[in-house]
């Protein structure tokens, strides 16, 4: 909207809103009086009845009405009353200036409204026109300066040219460019990256740079807007930063008004590690108690601020206290001040504002009051008065010169002639990695001083190798970092660094003596790797670095992307994986019947229900076949005939068949030949199998666990699991997508107490478990505990690949670079693998592993076939016995046939059975004694 239409479209509004309201009496709306109210006007955005700007208005205005003013007969000369207009959009020039019109319609003799770089020229256009006072708490820098609005107000025809514009424009809230331009310059900060969300910015950045005109120093600026790019601009931003800038210390202006794209920044700042030492973040475009402070208020980032509350000044403690604890209706407000954090204790500079500017203006109201004039209100005339009833320009004159200076919340409350704040003064405020909020310096009437030594923590940070002694936080726990448990060869204690030994006690000598440096070994002091799960805030030798009480971290510390965030991380030393720790099983107990595995129950039994069934189908096709009948020779009677396969016969070919035995008997027929050659077929596939398998079972004696990989652990619950707690092994399965991984982790949570604090402690677990518990760890130490104890193995394959131990500093530490090289250079040399072979030694269990080897060479042991001796025994038993009662049973036959003592009988058959001849006499009755077959006969003849 060109600015000349303003003031004409805001007389037609009030032209309006004046004919509405004819039927006022005039004097009612003389502001001489005010003896119906003194309206205060307010302008908000839509829908910010709960902000913290609006609570501020409400809470200044009640605090105002408790100072009504009474003459000497208690008589009420002037009441107050507020009146609040509502815009969508305080960047729009239309509804700003269709707000005010509609306040000054209303008799506002006073507006507390915002301002935008957009909306200031249409602002002082409007105040000026209609003689309003209008006072903002918003951060309005000095340029560009009134004299250039002015000259554009008059191009537009909309100012007079004997009085400068601004006349009614009152800024509460002071300039801190100039404090930002003195600390740069005393810090010699030539090159910055500007980050902001607004054009207001831009002027602020403009003003930096004409204040650094008369200066020895320069300064040059990348700048980037943030509200270029969407969502994601601040993670751009930020990457470009960390790759283009080769500087030690990367200086990051931060001038954002937007709380949104604030909390993103920060959140970005975390997200890619930007809370390094490396990084300084300075807060411009907002006073840095208006930002939200949860990241740095206890340290974790190199950041610096401003303030012009003075935390000591007595006014504003009493404030505080009042504001916080004294007055209960401070907390009868349902707005944005219910939601602060009473033990922080701290107070909103919106409001600290507020209170000033209402205070400002009751003191200008104070003195105006003898000057009170009876005129008609301007507003039915629909044009600037020439004699207003209470001038606006008396009121901003006196905010301006005759209201003399007093101190308030926000410090020495005092307004120049171009309505900007004077005489006020700027707190630097700082916080570090490991500092919390704390002064730093103070600017106040162009006069700088710092309040402590600003840089001391980073210019220490970067002193030369040799300067000052390295402190090597580690992890105690074998092989890795181990305390000597002898003296000294004189019998002496040993001190310092020589009590410890082992692998990383060896590389940080390595690394020390090829650098140049001193060290001191310090274990850490919680026997933690290091994790943020408790209160987000880091433990273990990762919260050391942090917290910067260590320089580096020498130990078996696993590189994660959580970790990468805060520390830096060197190339991997060494890479691991996730294993499987298992108590290594005994020689299982002989089984007598081994012979029997290699085909299950169920076979065995088909086995035998196929015998029987082909020897009884083999007997009755050869009962029906008339090929298998013949006559028998050896027959009395010629007419005899007679078939080979009776039952017992055809059981008998089965049976030495399945044997792979020849027999006595073979099918004639077509259909028993068919019968007996599938029965062949299925035996030599059963014997072959039977065969491959028994050598398989019994051959190479193996040893098995219960679990195989990480997958049978998942699916049971039987044999319990764990890791380490706070390492990153349980961040693993924590943060893992993988499903096994995921439900082996809801294991592990549903049941704490298969957690561990050391590896030590894990390891003794399943040393002393009875096989149902595992224990997840590194694979390098799995294999050394493995060869120590000789009593645990390593199950499956790894769980995880790339992944390995790394040598942690702190983020933008000097010894980064020169450690990284280091690392490489000696596992190019084979220092690493050296130092490994050093310590992880397999000596102790090759012995056991011989021993084992030997075991799986040997052949078939008796112990595994002894049952198929027993089976031969008791047959060759069962058959002697049997031929036993058949020899008696015949004796006794005999003797009763023949009616011959059983005694002589019996002796007479043991002749023929032993010698194989008779020795009687040969009569028939002799005879008697042998069965009539064939042989018997010619053995007779």
């Amino acid at each position: 909207m060109p600015l000349r239409l303003a003031p004409l479209l805001c007389a037609a509004l009030i032209t309006v809103d004046g004919l509405q309201t004819a039927d006022a009496s005039l004097g009612d709306l003389t502001l001489a009086h005010c003896g119906r109210a003194c309206l205060i006007g307010g302008i908000f955005q839509m829908d910010s009845q709960e902000s913290a700007s609006h609570a501020a208005f409400d809470f200044a205005f009640d605090q105002l009405m408790l100072n009504s003013w009474f003459d000497p007969q208690g008589t009420l000369l002037y009441r107050y009353e507020k009146v609040v207009e509502y815009v969508e959009d305080l960047e729009d020039s239309f509804q700003m200036s269709s707000a005010i019109c509609r306040l000054i319609s209303r008799g506002a003799i006073v507006i507390f409204g915002p301002v935008h770089y957009k909306t200031i020229p249409m602002v002082l256009s409007i105040t000026d026109y209609f003689e309003v006072a209008y006072i903002t708490t918003s951060f309005v820098d000095k340029l560009p300066s009134d004299r250039i609005l002015h000259r554009r107000a008059l191009f537009n025809g909309i100012a007079d040219r004997r009085q400068p514009q601004g006349r009614f424009i009152v800024r509460l809230r002071p300039v801190i460019t100039p404090a930002v331009v003195e600390l740069i310059d005393h810090e010699k900060w030539e090159r910055i990256f500007f980050l902001y969300d607004s054009k207001s910015a831009l002027l602020r950045l403009r003003e930096i740079f004409e204040r650094y005109k008369g200066k020895e120093s320069t300064i040059s600026a990348d700048i980037r807007d943030l509200t270029d790019g969407g969502p994601g601009a601040a993670a751009t931003v930020l990457r470009y930063i960390n790759e283009k800038s080769m500087e030690t210390l990367k200086r990051v202006f931060l001038d954002l008004e937007d709380r949104e794209v604030q909390q993103r920044i920060f959140d970005e700042i975390k997200a890619i590690r930007g809370n390094r030492l490396d990084y300084h973040y300075l807060i411009m475009g907002s006073d840095i108690n208006e930002v939200n402070q949860t990241m740095f208020l206890h340290g974790g980032v190199n950041i610096t601020g401003f303030t012009v509350l003075n935390f000591s000044d007595p006014t504003f403690a009493r404030f505080r206290d009042e504001f916080w604890f004294s007055d209960a209706r401070l907390r009868a407000y349902p707005t944005a001040l219910d939601k602060l954090d009473p033990s922080s204790r701290i107070v909103p500079l919106s409001v600290a504002l507020m209170i000033d500017g209402f205070s400002a203006f009751f003191k200008a109201h104070q003195k105006l009051t003898p000057q009170r004039r009876n005129s008609r209100d301007h507003k039915e005339a629909c044009m600037p008065p020439e004699t207003p009833a209470f001038p606006a320009e008396n009121i901003t004159a006196v905010f301006k010169g005759r209201v003399s200076g007093f101190p308030g919340v926000t410090g020495w409350v005092q307004f120049d002639q171009a309505g900007y704040r004077e005489n006020y003064r700027v707190q630097g405020i700082e916080a570090g990695v490991r500092s919390e909020l704390q002064p730093i310096s103070i600017w106040s009437n162009g006069q700088f001083r710092l309040t402590r030594n600003y840089s001391k923590s980073r210019k220490g940070f970067h002193l030369p190798f040799s300067n000052r002694t390295r402190i090597v936080t580690s992890i105690l726990g074998e092989p890795f970092l181990m305390v000597r448990q002898n003296s000294s060869l004189d019998g002496t204690p040993l001190v310092g660094n020589d009590r410890f030994v082992g692998f990383c006690a060896d590389l940080i000598k390595l690394l020390a003596k090829d650098i140049g440096f001193d060290y001191v070994i310090k274990p850490v002091a919680d026997g933690k790797y290091g994790d943020d799960s408790v209160n987000d805030t880091w433990n273990g030798m990762i919260g050391e670095l942090y917290r910067l009480e260590a320089d580096i971290a020498v130990a078996p510390l696993t590189i994660t992307s959580k970790r990468e965030k805060v520390v830096d991380f060197s190339t991997p030393y060494m890479e691991v994986g996730l294993s499987i720790m298992f108590l290594k099983p005994t020689n299982p107990e002989s089984d007598q019947f081994g012979f029997m595995k290699p085909l299950s129950k169920e076979i065995w039994m088909c086995i035998a229900f196929a015998y029987l069934g082909v020897s009884v189908v083999l007997f009755v096709v050869s009962r029906f076949s008339p090929y298998e009948w013949h006559l028998n020779q050896e027959s009395d009677k010629a007419d005899k005939v007679t078939n080979d396969f009776s039952i017992f016969n055809s059981l008998w070919f089965t049976l030495s068949a399945f044997m792979q035995q020849g027999g006595d008997i073979s099918p004639r027929s077509l259909s028993g030949r068919i019968v007996g050659s599938v029965w062949w077929f299925f035996t030599l596939i059963i014997v072959s199998s039977y065969t491959a398998n028994l050598a398989a079972f019994l051959t190479v004696e193996r040893m098995s666990t219960p679990i195989q990989s990480y997958e049978d652990l998942a699916k049971q619950t039987k044999i319990k699991y764990g890791v380490v707690n706070a390492g990153s092994s349980k961040e693993f399965f924590r943060n893992s997508s993988v499903q096994e991984f995921r439900r082996m982790w809801q294991f592990m949570e549903a049941n704490p107490n298969v957690f561990v604090n050391t590896v030590k402690e894990g390891v003794d677990r399943v040393l002393n478990s009875n096989n149902d518990y595992a224990f997840l760890l590194e694979s390098t130490m799995n294999e050394y505990y493995s060869q120590e104890n000789c009593r645990t193995i390593k199950v499956g394959s790894n769980l995880d690949s790339g992944r390995g131990y790394g040598i942690a500093t702190p983020s933008g530490s000097d010894l980064r670079e020169i450690i990284n090289l280091k690392v490489l250079q000696f596992k190019e040399k084979g220092e690493i693998t050296r130092l490994k072979s050093t310590w992880w030694d397999a000596s102790k269990c090759q012995d056991q592993n011989q021993d084992s080897k030997k075991s799986s060479a040997q052949s078939l042991e008796l112990r595994s076939v002894i049952g198929l001796f027993y089976i031969l025994i008791v047959g060759t038993v069962f058959g002697v016995i049997l031929s036993i009662m058949e020899f008696v049973y015949r004796c006794a036959l005999l003797a009763k046939r023949k009616k011959r003592k059983f005694k002589e009988v019996m002796n007479e058959m043991l002749i023929l059975s032993t010698r194989g001849r008779i020795v009687l006499d040969c009569s028939t009755e002799n005879a008697d004694l042998i069965d009539s077959s064939s042989v018997s006969r010619r053995f007779l003849k």
